[in-house]
């Protein structure tokens, strides 16, 4: 792979011996190690370091043009991470200790994805193994509070586990998907049969407000301090499918107008985001919270979710809220390869139907196929825009792009659903069953770290907390996306996705150096600068 970087005129002097060398042979200087390209691709590469760059004045033409703004500064970023789910306490619980702590190492550890974020569920959720609430009984005083589920369940143990990986550092995101069922209109975490969830009743806005502080103080006991939290999962439902509760903008407004005190009195500086849910509705939340100068005072930012679309990133929606909220962070709190089992794939597969599968789940550990436009989405079964907006799509493109463009955007952090799931994309009390980074087979005690993983890895690394975006602009073809991020230690990433089926060469500026690069069909480059 031929490579030029273009870097500001304070680092090529240091950088003119490696340029020598890269391009007339083996290298005997340590200057070669300023940077560097990671790759992850559908031909197979795994975040693999594919060599050292060489410096040069680029003469040649490219089908590309990156352009990164050094002195052009956007949002602070906050890192990438995954949810640390009570289905994924009990995948990993499933196997032996050593491949439990493995994955713990590769997710959290100083040699793995080093994730940053996390998330995690107030009381059960679809990705628990049954249903329940820290406060079943009705009792306005919660004197009956207890975390013991969790400690019982093993989704408290998963977060301490997680959080005693040497090198582990990351924040948490916690969020409901219900109020307990007796604070709410219908008497229940969720009615199908209705297809709703149900509403927080305006008498008990305290009580809700009073049980999140005691989540907080029951959590903090045992030594695991939740950085934020989210006033409830998608308040604009789920159509009852499982725990949820529905809040229009003005409810939630209201809501935030009680916990944000609640919290203050309690002495507990955990941040607020509000909404929640797809990206498309954010405005709807933010124009009514924001506008609102209490509710607004005690929000932090935004929580958004990526499943209005299998491919669309929403640019323009997250841009505008930029414009208006300019002092608001935007963090997306999840997302998932989501609605799929090892039966519907079978029967993608199948050409003439009826036909079985001699082994149900071995098409979820081929690296090949999180490359291809294999999967569908949950809108492609009802969804009357299928072809528009929920066409089928290939997971690892879906990953990339978000992540990529995303960063572009405004996105401050970027959070994945579970970090781990069993083979067939549970435990799921609802039949809910999505992919996860990491497949495990209890049965086998098989761990299989997906192309997803690394995906998530790579772009981890090199994003860290407390770095900041950088402005990039681009001439480029469709489906060639790029950004970039200056790194607390001074490092500059560039991260570069090309879902197209063809190489593409491009030229990379950044300042007034320039380099030339190939990134390869179906992948994920990122190039690494130590200007220092």
């Amino acid at each position: 792979m031929a490579v030029v970087l273009r870097f500001p005129a304070i680092a090529l002097s240091v950088l003119v011996a490696a340029a020598l060398l890269a391009a007339c042979g083996p290298a005997d200087s340590d200057d070669l190690r300023r940077a560097w390209v990671f790759l992850t691709s559908r031909a197979g590469d795994a975040m693999r370091e594919t060599g050292r760059v060489a410096f040069r004045t680029p003469s040649e033409s490219a089908d590309a043009r990156i352009t990164v703004h050094p002195d052009r500064e956007r949002q602070v970023f906050h890192g990438v991470g995954g949810s640390l789910t009570q289905a994924s306490a009990s995948a990993l619980a499933a196997l032996s200790p050593e491949k439990r702590a493995e994955v713990l190492e590769a997710y959290f550890g100083a040699d793995g994805a080093r994730y940053a974020l996390s998330r995690t569920h107030i009381g059960s959720s679809d990705f628990s193994e049954y249903s329940y609430s820290y406060a079943p009984d009705e009792d306005a005083s919660l004197a009956g509070f207890s975390i013991q589920e969790d400690l019982r369940n093993g989704l408290l143990a998963l977060i301490e586990d997680a959080q005693a990986v040497p090198g582990a550092e990351f924040r948490i995101i916690a969020s409901p998907w219900t109020a307990p069922a007796w604070m709410k209109d219908n008497g229940k975490l969720y009615e199908p049969e209705r297809r709703r969830g149900g509403r927080l009743l305006e008498s008990h806005y305290d009580t809700f407000a009073r049980y999140f502080v005691a989540y907080l103080r029951a959590y903090a006991d045992r030594g695991v301090d939740i950085w934020a939290i989210t006033p409830v999962n998608e308040p604009n439902g789920n159509g009852g499918n499982w725990e949820s509760m529905e809040m229009s903008p003005e409810e939630q407004r209201d809501f935030v107008r009680v916990l944000g005190p609640e919290l203050r009195e309690a002495g507990l500086e955990t941040r607020i985001l509000i909404y929640d849910q797809n990206r498309t509705g954010m405005a709807d939340f933010t124009r009514v919270i924001f506008g609102d100068e209490v509710a607004s005072s005690f929000s932090y930012g935004t929580a958004v979710h990526w499943y209005d679309s299998t491919f669309r990133v929403y640019e323009e929606v997250l841009d505008e809220q930029h414009v208006l909220y300019p002092d608001k962070v935007i963090i997306q709190s999840e997302g998932t390869i989501d609605s799929v089992s090892a039966e519907a794939s079978c029967n993608q597969q199948c050409l003439a139907p009826p036909c079985g599968c001699e082994e149900l789940y071995a098409w979820w550990q081929d690296d090949a196929w999180y490359w291809e436009k294999e999967a569908t989405d949950w809108g492609w079964d009802w969804a009357s825009n299928r072809e528009v907006d929920h066409p089928k799509y290939a997971p690892a493109f879906r990953y990339a792009r978000d992540l990529v463009v995303g960063l572009g955007h405004w996105l401050a952090g970027w959070v994945d659903r579970n970090i781990v799931l069993n083979k067939r994309g549970g435990p799921n009390h609802v039949s809910n069953f999505c992919l996860a980074p990491v497949m495990v087979d209890a049965e086998t005690d098989t761990v299989y770290y997906t192309p997803l993983f690394h995906i998530l890895k790579q772009v981890s690394r090199h994003s860290r907390p407390g770095g900041v975006v950088l402005e990039t602009s681009m001439d480029a073809p469709e489906r060639f996306h790029a950004s970039a991020i200056r790194n607390p230690d001074g490092t500059i990433a560039v991260h570069v996705f090309n879902e197209g089926d063809a190489d593409v060469s491009y030229v990379f500026q950044l300042g007034e150096q320039e380099a030339k690069l190939t990134s390869p069909a179906a992948s994920l480059q990122t190039v690494v600068i130590d200007p220092r």
